[in-house]
């Protein structure tokens, strides 16, 4: 998370504040788009069923189109 620039902290807001999603070509996993600081992000996350949580498999900067 550090060597993208955000927080755990940031990193959850996104999470919880994402404007979209989409399923990945990964089976399974799913693509939330959110903002931070004014620029887009893809997270890429995975629901554990078994856990009853979302695992966050990784977050990068969106390219412009």
């Amino acid at each position: 998370m550090e060597e993208r620039g955000f927080s755990e902290v940031e990193l959850r807001e996104m999470v919880e504040r994402a404007t979209a999603w989409r399923p990945s070509p990964a089976e399974g996993r799913f693509v939330l788009t959110a903002t931070l600081s004014g620029r887009l992000w893809e997270v890429v996350v995975e629901p554990d069923a078994f856990l009853e949580h979302l695992v966050v498999v990784t977050a990068y900067r969106k390219s412009p189109p």
